[in-house]
Parts: C-alpha cells; structure tokens; sequence
C-alpha cells in the first residue's frame, strides 16, 4: 500500500524534450502540406461567401474564382491592378471625376488594401495547424523549428503562385452592367473602392513578397504566443517575458474582432442594403473595429488624396466613420475620436471600449505571467507590446489606391492617388503610455485574483471539525511500527536469540 501511495503521489513524467526530429521523412511535409491546404481553403470559402453576399455570383463564369483569388491576394498583403473604361462622368467615382466630360478614357489603378477580415481567418489556422505536430515537446532547436518553417514557406509561395495566376479576368464593361446591373456592378466594385472596373490583375510579384512576410507575422505570433509550443533553450529563460505580453495584445485584438461580430447584424440591420453591408464588413470587419478602437486611444489618423476635386473615398467603412474618412481626405484634417463624435454622439463610448480591452489584455497577461513579476514589471512589459503591436497593425491597415487615367492614349492624370494611414509617431507614443498604465492595473487585478483564490481554497473544504466530533476508527488501533509490507526490520519485534551450544548461562560467581 505504501509502495502504492508512492506511485499515486508521483509527478507525472515531463515532457520529452527531444521528440521526433521535423527534419525529413514524408509525414512532416504532408503536415505542412495540409496546413497550407487548410488555410487557403478557409480563406477561400470565406472570399467566396463574401463575395456572394456583394453579389458577385451572377457575374458569369470564370469571373467568381478569378474574384476570389484577387480577394486572397489582397488577405496576404498583395496587390490588385485595375483597368477599366469609363463612357461618362456621370459616376462618383475617382475615375468619373478624374476624365469630367471625356466621353471615352481608360482608367487603370493599383489596389493596396490588406483585407484583414480574410487574412486573420487564415492566419489562425495556419498558425494552429503549424503548432499541433510540436505540441508534446518542451525544447525544439533553432534550426529544427527553422526548417519547420521552411516547409510550410515552401507551400506557402506554391499557393501564393496558384493565387496570383488565378487572380485576373477580363470583362468589358457592356456585358458587366448588363449581367449585374448598376446597382449591383457599383456595389460589387466598392470592395476594390474604384467604381466598374472591367479588368483586374493579381501582382504575382507583390503577392509572393507580402505573402511571405504575412507568413513570418503568423508563425512568430503563434510561437510567441502558445502556452504548449516548444522553445529553443537559449529562449527559455526568457519565456515568462516574451509569451504572456504577446498573447495580451493578441486577446486585445481578438477581443474587439468578437465585439465587431457582434455588432454587425446591428448595423447591417439599419443600413439600407443590409446583406451588402455584411458582405463589406465579412472583409473589413477587423479593419473597421481596430481603426475604431485605436481612435479610442487617442491615435489621430489621416487620409490623403491627390485628385484635383478633393473628393475622397469612404474604404468601405460603414456609417459616419466612412463619411469621416471621406470628409478627411478633402479637407485635410486628421481623423480624431472628437470629429467622429459630432457626426454621431455615441462615438463617446469608444474610449471607453478601448479602455476595456486593454484592460482585458493587460489581465489576462499578468495572469499567464509567474505570481512573482510584480504590477511594474507587468507595466513596461505591456507597454512594449502594445506599442510594437499597435505599430504592426497601423502599417498593416494603411490603405492606398493610385489611379491614372489616360485618353486616347495619353495620360491625362498621372499618379491621382488615395490613401489612408496612422500616425506612426502617437501611435508609438499612445500605445506606450495606455500600454503601462494597463500593464499596471491588470498586474494589481491578477494579484487580486490570486488572493481571492488562495483564501477560497480552505472555505471550499470547511472548517476543521474537533476531534470529538470526528467519527471513531473502526477496529483496534494499528500496533505501532513501519507500515506492513514494509521491508525494513522492526526493531520491537526482534527474532529469538539462538541456543547457546555451551549451555545455559551461569548465574552464580566462577568457580575459584
């Protein structure tokens, strides 16, 4: 029994550092392999039921796959070329402002806008898939978690390739308004932000550069931020630093994507096309909510515009965010939480929902930290985080459309371009600031929590009963002594001496 008890009490074995190798054999290629499958697969299907949502199914065939693959393109960080003509300047578009009364001039633009709402969707599977093979391992080299990567980079570009090549179609614009429709051809065109545009092609050269740094941005993110993935041994000493702030910022921004989905039939039930608007949003969502959530910060945004009528373009925002971004691009101010607010008055509570975000970040940071790191270290640790993560989405959110317009050959209108970007400076700044101060309050919070488990602990077993009111044991008490089947000897219960082969001992003197 006490052999038994032993064998119970003993910690459960550790986890092998050494595991099997991810070098060669055909298992870990199919893994990753598959991963890429998985991922790409995912970032389609919800292309695909975006683009339906906007109705792109009655474009004709060969145009939805070409479509879907564009809109992968543009999830990874790639960019999209646009050709089109424009037979009046009737439209609202950079095109029809740009060509005026011209009754025939070719258009052609370049779309640089990462489709977060696609990408994101990918980037966790990929980053779940990638980790899952490595998750009973402790320790895993530098070179060996290199080349895992490596082989998912591989498949990576072979998709990016397929993508970029599938990404182009030609549709003139007669047969485009007569399928669809004004109304459904101008409001299929706002994903691109560029009015009816009869040609698109995928860049095969910026598709496969930005795709592989999107890659590297979701391997790092899930290696940093796995509680069960392995670590090279130089980095384990520093892994309570590096993974708790990581994953803070990473629930930060989940967070407010959960919120936006939240939202979203809310919205979309105002608006005036509702499954256009849920379409739009499948895209942007996480553009829409962490552009607002940033602006709850503090962080000043601008757009800018080199068309000579100074119009603007809303980027598919919904609402009076959009007519913001719009107005901004014209008059040249910045896009702050105040303008928003004199456009609609609830504008007011974003602040108070960034706040709660980081507050929920800065929690659950301190949580996964060790009870020893104390709330100011918990401060500065958050406050990098959150400034370097904040500076990676704003560069990731910015948007650019450049459009030059020609006729009959000659360009009329060089270099008109669109774009949309933060504040890099107070974005460091903000997010280093509101970062500490988060960092600090969620460190106090996980303090508070853990002394309200440590006190809840003996409540939820009672209070220690006396011992006369404690049950007699049943049967006579257990002799003392080590417990039986014990193979040490019991000192009390020594065996017999042997018989003395000269007899029994004299009790009397010695004879003289």
């Amino acid at each position: 029994m006490a052999w038994n008890q032993q064998q119970h009490n003993a910690p459960p074995p550790a986890r092998s550092s050494a595991g099997p190798a991810p070098w060669g054999g055909l298992a870990p290629w199919l893994h990753a392999f598959g991963a890429v499958l998985a991922a790409f697969g995912a970032m389609a299907a919800a292309a695909w039921l975006g683009l339906w949502l906007l109705g792109a199914d009655d474009l004709g065939s060969g145009t939805m796959p070409a479509l879907v693959a564009a809109v992968v393109a543009l999830a990874v960080g790639g960019t999209v070329d646009l050709k089109g003509t424009e037979k009046s300047g009737t439209g609202d578009d950079i095109l029809s402002r740009l060509t005026g009364d011209v009754s025939l001039a070719q258009g052609s633009g370049k779309v640089d806008i990462m489709l977060l709402g696609i990408g994101l969707i990918g980037a966790l599977v990929l980053g779940w898939l990638f980790l899952r093979p490595l998750r009973h391992r402790l320790v895993i080299g530098a070179l060996d978690l290199l080349v895992h990567g490596m082989r998912v980079l591989v498949f990576t570009m072979a998709a990016l390739g397929v993508v970029a090549t599938t990404g182009k179609h030609t549709l003139p614009i007669e047969q485009f308004v007569s399928r669809v429709g004004g109304a459904k051809a101008q409001g299929l065109m706002d994903v691109f932000s560029l009015g009816a545009a009869a040609r698109f092609e995928t860049d095969v050269t910026g598709t496969l550069a930005f795709g592989a740094l999107w890659l590297s941005i979701t391997l790092a993110v899930a290696v940093g931020v796995s509680a069960r993935g392995p670590l090279p041994v130089k980095w384990l000493r520093h892994r309570a630093v590096l993974r708790p702030p990581v994953a803070g910022v990473l629930a930060v921004l989940i967070a407010a994507v959960v919120a936006g989905v939240v939202g979203t039939p809310f919205v979309a039930a105002s608006a005036p096309a509702p499954k256009r608007m849920i379409g739009g949003m499948f895209f942007a969502l996480p553009n829409a909510v962490w552009l607002l959530a940033s602006l709850g910060l503090g962080i000043p945004w601008k757009a800018t515009t080199t068309d000579p009528t100074g119009g603007g373009f809303s980027f598919g925002l919904p609402g009076p965010l959009g007519k913001l971004v719009k107005a901004s691009a014209g008059d040249g101010l910045p896009i702050r939480i105040d303008r928003l607010a004199e456009l609609d008055s609830r504008a007011w509570f974003v602040p108070l929902f960034s706040a709660l975000l980081l507050l929920l970040g800065g929690t659950l940071m301190a949580l996964r930290a060790p009870a020893s790191v104390r709330p100011h270290q918990h401060a500065w640790r958050f406050a990098v985080a959150l400034a370097g993560g904040l500076l990676v989405i704003a560069y990731l959110m910015q948007l650019q459309l450049k459009v030059a317009v020609s006729v009959f050959g000659g360009v009329v209108s060089p270099g008109a371009s669109v774009s949309l970007h933060a504040d890099y400076l107070w974005t460091v700044l903000l997010g280093l600031l509101w970062g500490a101060c988060a960092g600090f309050v969620g460190g106090a919070l996980a303090d508070w929590v853990r002394y309200r488990r440590t006190d809840a602990a003996p409540l939820a077993a009672g209070p220690p009963r006396p011992a006369s009111a404690r049950p007699p044991a049943a049967g006579p008490p257990a002799p003392p002594g080590p417990p039986p089947y014990s193979n040490r000897p019991d000192p009390a219960r020594r065996p017999p001496r042997p018989p003395d082969p000269q007899g029994p001992a004299r009790s009397g003197p010695w004879p003289g």
